[in-house]
């Protein structure tokens, strides 16, 4: 019996792989990882790596921790099957060239906090990727350079690197790219020449404000927890722009709504946040939610919502307030609950 936990599968001490990717097929996606070296053994990996033939797409291996050591990669010479890998979370790794030998791989999750090797994605088969997650080592020095290559990729996060980030902006398949930690000092010009684009999240890091990005093909945009942003500026330089999450914004004084035509708005812990100019134009607004902001709640509540709306959720400090204000919106048809954020 497989003792699957958040649809992860920890340390496991047999491996089935026919039980394994009946698993896969039933729950869509499942993360087998090891956390130290005597949990796995070559054997075990070889049983594995059936399992990632049989369940090709839906089976992720990782590698975490090992915290009384280092990983050592040369262990993924037994696992010529995976498509899905996570080497991340950990501190040392030793032969890191042996995760571009992996022949099938296409998402690649790769964080190795004292990792000093800047030109290590020169040695990943970069073209076969279709999901890359790079995070942050001590010196956040990854060139990305040779992300160039990425024809294939779609799906993008950085954290902590920034050099050579540029060569991402004609990547033609990539719809989702997350910056993690950005840094302040570079300017986010490229990403208005990023063909594909339609999802991007900015999160930690800081700057004051955006004003450098524009895109004609971003459709959602997420804004959370960068230091000192005080302003979104002008929406309309995201001429297909239809949903919004800003969180954690606390020198945010006022979202401008007037250049935006959104359908979902998510607005949480911006504290000093009082005004949205512009909501009254949001003719095709959904969804809107609301908590921990400055705005006048009881007139948000009371507002007449736009025919398309069907879930609005408003928070306040006060739960007597919050539960009648859920019973008003419900009588008047807005009380549906709001899709789920990736």
């Amino acid at each position: 019996m497989l003792n699957i936990d958040g649809g992860r599968i920890s340390d496991p001490i047999a491996i089935d792989p026919v039980e394994l990717a009946e698993a896969c097929a039933k729950r869509g996606q499942l993360v087998v990882q090891f956390s130290r070296p005597d949990a796995y053994t070559p054997a075990k990996l070889s049983l594995l790596n059936e399992a990632c033939r049989l369940a090709p797409d839906s089976l992720q291996v990782r590698f975490y921790g090992h915290y009384q050591g280092a990983f050592d990669a040369t262990m993924l010479r037994h696992l010529p099957e995976v498509r899905d890998l996570g080497v991340d979370c950990l501190t040392k790794i030793l032969q890191e060239e042996e995760v571009g030998k992996l022949p099938h791989l296409k998402r690649l999750i790769f964080g190795v906090f004292e990792f000093d090797q800047p030109d290590f994605l020169q040695t990943i088969e970069l073209h076969k990727l279709e999901r890359l997650v790079l995070i942050e080592n001590r010196k956040r020095n990854i060139d990305l350079r040779p992300l160039s290559k990425c024809e294939s990729l779609r799906d993008l996060f950085i954290n902590g690197h920034s050099k050579g980030i540029h060569a991402i902006a004609g990547l033609p398949r990539l719809r989702k790219l997350s910056l993690g930690a950005y840094a302040k000092t570079h300017p986010l010009d490229f990403v208005g020449a990023i063909p594909s684009l339609k999802e991007l999240t900015l999160v930690l890091g800081g700057r004051l404000h955006i004003d450098d990005m524009s895109s004609v093909t971003l459709e959602m945009l997420q804004v959370l927890r960068v230091r000192g942003l005080s302003t979104l500026g002008d929406l309309s330089r995201f001429s297909l722009l239809s949903a919004l999450r800003v969180e954690d914004q606390l020198q945010l004084v006022e979202v401008d709504l007037n250049g935006a035509n959104l359908e979902r708005l998510w607005l949480a812990n911006c504290k000093r946040l009082v005004e949205l100019p512009g909501l009254e134009r949001q003719h095709r607004l959904k969804e809107f939610r609301a908590s921990v902001v400055a705005l006048d709640m009881n007139l948000l509540r009371d507002r007449d919502w736009p025919q398309t709306a069907r879930s609005i959720n408003l928070f306040s400090g006060s739960q007597k307030w919050n539960d009648d204000a859920i019973a008003r919106l419900k009588d008047r048809g807005l009380g549906e609950k709001g899709a789920i954020w990736p």
